[in-house]
């Protein structure tokens, strides 16, 4: 287990730092506000930064997505503030889950279960279905080495893969957003390949030398530039000097922003096909994405943001009502979707810069912690369970929970199993090698020429699929050798293993029987030499 002893000591991450957290809070929203803004380190409004257009599309990434014609998309829904993973995943069989959090805790009754030590909280409801239909997947014990409690660094270590020691100045996804082939410039594309709706940190998409996200801080101003054509109001200014030059600054602004023309059409294009809940933010920018998406726009990577999960005190009611605006928010995005087949398209992740406290503290809330469980969403997920949910009582210094899971190697897995980035690729844009995880379903694992090291053993999928009582899975051998192959539910039981030996080079077909499973999803593992896959099963009643 990794060591957490040398955790940095920041003062402010609690409420018995009195005005010391009042004033860490302050600068850190403020600061959140501002980036938003643009204004931050440039002082060029609303996220432009100077030349975002001519900059972004020259990304070594991008260039490989859109040679590869790639649909895939990534959704990061970011929950600021330190999202509390022990009440949204509730392990509520466990005594000492109570015993801390006398006031605080999720009763058992109240929780939906997910195993039967695990549950999600009652205000994720809507996640219910998703989980048992397989496009839903928990990850438990996300977080990294030696970790940062400040809102400040720990945003920004997520956003850069990097670590507390060594966060870096460039996002995880803006080292591949450099403008590092300058011929492109005379024929850029016209369609952004990445756009962030909120106000999220724009460290994301921040290169070595520029920030080069196309940044939307509030909804409003995105409709009013698909209504209008323009970011900004050149006429609303001030009779002065300033305002004079003001509006000068904001007609600069509009003429530079080259992508006008294909977010409007997009927008107009594309349609929701379901209803979302219209007092929820995080829902008006869900569908904003939908449309998008479905009209269209060929943005792989999108950006958006849930605030307010910092929460020092009166917790229960904060945290349920953000409960509810989450799961309503992309349930809806899943459902809309999934109408015509778009989530097969589309993975949803979500995150946190860090959890909270195990203890409870004295103002009914929980104060700054290290690692959290997260989500993932889409039709290519194995779905079910990932990690195991950390010990309650085997604690980091704090009263915190150890990590499990390292956030970096479930972007690892991102770029290479879904983006299909070859593995010295990866390593490029993580810097260093990290476990990858099954977070794919084989099926959906896309590949470039020197993806993987050359594979003995494949996993190809079974038939019929979905099926009611039988079907046949199907494996390729290069080589004889010893494989394993077993089916697991979605909360990752063995129900059985079909295959455990040694066995010839070659097709080979093995049959599995359901008759005594309930309806839903599970999945089937195959573990070989070269490592192991996973494919998705379907059992209709």
């Amino acid at each position: 287990m990794c060591n957490h002893s040398h955790q940095p000591t920041t003062i402010g991450t609690s409420l018995k730092d009195g005005i010391h957290h009042d004033k860490a809070h302050f600068r850190w929203s403020r600061r959140q506000f501002l980036k938003g803004l643009g204004l931050a380190a440039s002082g060029v409004t609303m996220g432009l930064n100077g030349r975002p257009v001519k900059a972004f599309h020259t990304s070594p990434l991008l260039q490989k997505l859109a040679g590869a014609k790639s649909n895939r998309v990534l959704v990061l829904v970011q929950l600021s503030g330190g999202n509390d993973g022990l009440n949204m995943v509730v392990p509520y069989s466990d005594p000492e889950y109570y015993r801390v959090r006398p006031s605080i805790a999720i009763p058992g009754s109240d929780v939906i279960p997910l195993t039967d030590h695990t549950g999600l909280h009652p205000n994720l409801a809507p996640f219910e279905s998703l989980y048992g239909d397989g496009v839903m997947q928990v990850l438990h014990g996300v977080g990294y080495d030696n970790p940062a409690l400040s809102h400040f660094t720990s945003t920004d270590v997520w956003m850069t893969a990097g670590s507390a020691n060594d966060v870096g100045s460039s996002g995880w996804l803006g080292r591949y957003l450099e403008a590092s082939n300058p011929e492109l410039l005379a024929a850029p594309p016209d369609h952004p390949y990445a756009l962030q709706l909120g106000s999220g940190s724009p460290l994301l998409f921040q290169g070595n030398t520029s920030s080069l996200g196309v940044q939307f801080p509030n909804l409003s101003l995105l409709e009013r530039f698909v209504e209008e054509g323009i970011l900004f109001d050149e006429e609303f200014v001030p009779d002065t000097p300033f305002g004079h030059e003001l509006s000068y600054i904001r007609s600069i602004a509009n003429d530079s922003f080259h992508f006008a023309e294909s977010i409007q059409t997009a927008s107009e294009t594309g349609a929701n096909l379901t209803e979302y809940p219209s007092t929820n933010g995080l829902s008006g920018n869900m569908a904003v994405t939908a449309r998008l998406i479905r009209g269209g726009l060929g943005a792989n990577l999108y950006h958006l943001n849930l605030g307010g999960f910092d929460t020092h005190s009166s917790q229960i009611s904060r945290h349920r009502s953000l409960m509810d605006q989450l799961s309503a928010a992309i349930s809806a995005f899943m459902t809309d979707l999934a109408t015509d087949g778009l989530d097969q398209e589309v993975l949803v992740m979500t995150f946190s810069e860090f959890g909270r406290r195990v203890y409870q503290n004295g103002s009914g809330g929980t104060d700054h912690g290290t690692s959290a469980p997260l989500f993932m969403f889409g039709g290519g997920v194995t779905g079910g369970i990932i990690g195991e949910q950390p010990s309650l009582t085997d604690l980091a210094p704090g009263g915190n929970l150890k990590h499990g899971i390292d956030f970096r190697g479930l972007y690892s897995s991102i770029l290479r199993d879904w983006f299909g980035l070859s593995e010295d690729d990866v390593l490029d844009v993580m810097g260093a090698s990290f476990t990858p995880l099954p977070i794919i379903d084989s099926t959906f694992i896309t590949s470039s020429e020197s993806v993987h090291l050359p594979v003995s053993a494949r996993l190809t999928g079974n038939y019929p699929n979905p099926f009611r009582n039988r079907t046949t899975i199907e494996i390729e051998l290069d080589r004889s050798q010893h494989i394993r192959l077993e089916i697991f539910d979605l909360q990752g039981r063995n129900l059985t293993t079909l295959s455990n030996r040694m066995v010839s080079a070659g097709t080979h077909r093995i049959s599995f029987a359901a008759e005594n499973l309930p309806s839903g999803s599970y999945f089937a593992r195959l573990t070989s030499r070269s490592g192991s896959q996973t494919h998705k099963l379907s059992v209709i009643r």
